[in-house]
């Protein structure tokens, strides 16, 4: 089942995107190299900004988060990591039907074009990430989410935040090289107001936004990007 996992990092651990994702990704990963991951993680600000929130939306990566985790306490002064939210597939697919609701992006959400990063929370690509990360880690026995975005039923009726520039420096290893790649991404943070405007089921879209503190969205979820938080919902 998706749960959220809270853990404040020792002093010597780095709370750079590099540190974290390349120290998370030995524990979780068994293919580095897919599109997409069952796991993500954000910094909690505050507490000398020294804590990540890690997510997982496979329940058979527990286990594994916890070894992992408890290796790098026992050698270091990092406290024990401690599941700060939970919830069932059933329970995300029968979240209660609205028709507006806001979504908190509380570190920059970014969506790849190409080689482009578009830092625009539209609704269609929000919905279109949470739907593929449904579609891929979702329970069989709950089903699928059916949801049509072709003719965006769904509209922005209010926004709040900014849209800012990171450098993130990756290593990408070849026969021929092993060098740090420099990307310049571009996300929004901030608040945003989505409403339905269209014949959708808004059940199917209730169950997408109960998912996203769990999956997050958009690009490089596992690198510390596209966090959410959600703020409200309402008729």
């Amino acid at each position: 089942m998706p749960s959220v996992w809270r853990w404040r990092l020792a002093d010597r651990i780095a709370p750079d995107r590099r540190t974290v994702h390349a120290m998370i990704s030995r524990w979780l990963d068994d293919d580095h190299h897919a599109d997409r991951k069952p796991w993500s993680w954000t910094l909690v600000r505050g507490d000398a900004d020294r804590a990540i929130d890690i997510a997982l939306l496979d329940d058979t990566l527990v286990d594994r988060l916890i070894t992992g985790a408890e290796a790098y306490r026992q050698s270091s002064m990092a406290t024990p990591i401690r599941q700060v939210a939970v919830a069932t597939w059933p329970q995300l697919a029968g979240s209660p039907a609205q028709t507006h609701w806001t979504m908190e992006f509380l570190s920059p959400v970014t969506f790849r074009r190409g080689q482009a990063f578009l830092p625009w929370p539209a609704p269609s690509s929000v919905f279109g990430s949470l739907r593929s990360s449904w579609r891929l880690f979702g329970a069989p026995h709950v089903g699928d989410v059916t949801l049509d975005l072709k003719l965006d039923p769904i509209v922005v009726s209010a926004m709040k935040g900014e849209s800012q520039t990171e450098r993130v420096v990756l290593r990408r290893s070849t026969a021929a090289h092993d060098r740090p790649t420099q990307l310049m991404v571009t996300g929004f943070t901030g608040s945003m107001r989505y409403a339905v405007d269209g014949a959708i089921d808004p059940s199917a879209v209730a169950s997408l936004v109960a998912l996203a503190p769990y999956a997050g969205v958009g690009a490089y979820t596992t690198w510390g990007f596209g966090a959410v938080r959600n703020l409200g919902y309402g008729k």
